[in-house]
C-alpha cells in the first residue's frame, strides 16, 4: 500500500459522522475509493487520493430533468444545454477567474493532429466536455475529467456514438485539487456554499456525502463552513459579492498557481430560489436541539410539513422503488435519478446523506416536495411501516408511532 496513510471504515465513518453501513455502500457503489485488505476496507486518508482521474460521466442533473419529463410529465426550470465555451465567456463577463478552453464546433470534429495541437494549448491536466447540438435531444452531454496524455482524450470523443453533432471543448482541469464546491446567490443577495475536499465534486453534487455549508449575504459571512478554512470562505465571498447565479468552483494548481477558479454558471429560477431554504438554515443553526429518542434532525432543504408513513430504502435497491405507496415518506440513503417514480408519490424525503445544493435537493424544491437532508443515521432508526411528522422548516423528524 506504498507510503499512503489508510483508515478503516469504521475510523473513517467516525471522521465523517456517518454510519459503517453507509460507507460500505458509498463503497460498494464505486462512490469512494477504498482497497480490500482481507476481510476489511481500507480508504486512503488523503482526500488527494479519492479523485476524478479519467472520471467518465453523464450530468446528473439532466438525467433528473429527462426522467421527470417522462414520469411525471413536469419539466423542471434548469437549463436545456451546457455549453463550456459558452458558460466561460460569462464567467469572464462577470469578471470571474475560470479556466482556458479550446473549442470544436458540432461538425468540425477534430484530426488527431488538431486535437494534439489542442491539449498542447491547454496544457495537462485538462479535461473534455461533449455538448450535443440542441437539434439532438436524444444526445447527451458527455464529460472525461483530468486527463494526463493524448491518447485517453483522443480514444473518449472517438467512442462517441454520434460524433460529428458534439462540440467538443477541452478545459484546462486543476493539478492536486484542494476543494471543490457549489454556491448559489439568490436574487435578493442570499447564499449558500458547499464544500468537499480534494478532487470529489460529482459526490457532493449527487447527495453521496455529508456537507456543511457556508451562509452569507451582501453583507457578509454569516456562518462559516467547517470544511474549508475560513480565509478560502472569505476569498469566495469576495469574488460572488454583488453576483446572482448558481456556481460551480475549485482551489487547485493551474498554472503553477494555486487559486480559485470557476467552472459552471447559470441563473435559471430552478437553481436560484432558496431565500426560505437560507432562513431556516440560519435559525437551523443557531437553534440548540436536544437529544430525543423520537427526533431525528437533518438540514432544512425543501420546506413543507406533513405526516405518514415510513418506506425505506437504499440509493441501489431498485427492485422495492415501485412498493412506494401514495403519500408515504421516502427514507433513503441518497435520492438519485433513478428513483423518480418514487417521486411522484412520496409525502415527503428524508436522507442520511446530501447537501441543499445537491442536484437531488434542487429537484425536491423544484417539485416541491419537502425534504431533509444529511441526517446520517434515518435509515438505520426508522423502519417502512413508521408513522412520523416531517417539519422541513425545521429539519426535525418526529416518530409518532413505530411499526
Amino acid at each position: 500500500m506504498s507510503n499512503q496513510t489508510f483508515v478503516s471504515a469504521s475510523e473513517y465513518a467516525v471522521k465523517h459522522k456517518i454510519s459503517k453501513m453507509q460507507v460500505t455502500r458509498l463503497i460498494k457503489a464505486g462512490k469512494l475509493f477504498a482497497q480490500r485488505v482481507g476481510q476489511s476496507w481500507m480508504i486512503p486518508l488523503d482526500p488527494g487520493n479519492i479523485n476524478q482521474i479519467g472520471f467518465e460521466k453523464y450530468t446528473s442533473i439532466q438525467k433528473w430533468n429527462k426522467l421527470i419529463q417522462s414520469k411525471l410529465n413536469r419539466k423542471l426550470k434548469i437549463e436545456d444545454s451546457k455549453d463550456r465555451e459558452l458558460i466561460y465567456a460569462r464567467l469572464q463577463s462577470l469578471g470571474l477567474p475560470h479556466e482556458r478552453c479550446f473549442a470544436f464546433p458540432c461538425g468540425d470534429f477534430p484530426s488527431l493532429e488538431q486535437f494534439k495541437i489542442a491539449v498542447g494549448r491547454i496544457g495537462f491536466p485538462y479535461w473534455i466536455s461533449a455538448v450535443p447540438d440542441p437539434q439532438f435531444p436524444q444526445l447527451n452531454r458527455q464529460s472525461k475529467l483530468r486527463i494526463y496524455d493524448v491518447r485517453t482524450g483522443w480514444e473518449f470523443i472517438n467512442k462517441l456514438s454520434d460524433k460529428k453533432n458534439y462540440k467538443i471543448i477541452i478545459s484546462q482541469y486543476p493539478d492536486d485539487p484542494d476543494f471543490k464546491g457549489t454556491v448559489v446567490v439568490s436574487r435578493s443577495g442570499n447564499g449558500i456554499a458547499e464544500f468537499v475536499t480534494g478532487d470529489r465534486h460529482y459526490i457532493m453534487t449527487r447527495g453521496f456525502t455529508l456537507t456543511d455549508p457556508m451562509l452569507f449575504n451582501q453583507q457578509g459571512i454569516k456562518r462559516f463552513s467547517k470544511t474549508v478554512p475560513p480565509g478560502k470562505q472569505k476569498k469566495l465571498f469576495s469574488l460572488v459579492r454583488g453576483i446572482y447565479g448558481h456556481l460551480e468552483f475549485q482551489h487547485g494548481l493551474i498554472e503553477k498557481k494555486r487559486f480559485i477558479t470557476f467552472l459552471d454558471y447559470n441563473e435559471e429560477a430552478g437553481y436560484l430560489e432558496i431565500d426560505k431554504i437560507w432562513k431556516d438554515l440560519v435559525l437551523y443553526f443557531v437553534q440548540k436541539r436536544k437529544k430525543e429518542k423520537k427526533k431525528l434532525y437533518g438540514l432544512p432543504a425543501s420546506p413543507g410539513k406533513t405526516s405518514g408513513r415510513c418506506f425505506v430504502v437504499h440509493h441501489e435497491t431498485v427492485g422495492l422503488f415501485e412498493k412506494i405507496q401514495n403519500g408515504d415518506i421516502l427514507i433513503a440513503d441518497t435520492t438519485t435519478p433513478e428513483m423518480t417514480s418514487m417521486l411522484g408519490k412520496a409525502s415527503a424525503i428524508v436522507t442520511d446523506l446530501g447537501g441543499v445544493l445537491s442536484h437531488a435537493a434542487i429537484v425536491c424544491r423544484e417539485l416541491k416536495i419537502p425534504a431533509v437532508v444529511g441526517v446520517t443515521n434515518a435509515t438505520e432508526r426508522l423502519r417502512s411501516g413508521d408513522m412520523v411528522r416531517v417539519d422541513a422548516d425545521r429539519g426535525v423528524i418526529e416518530i409518532v408511532d413505530s411499526d
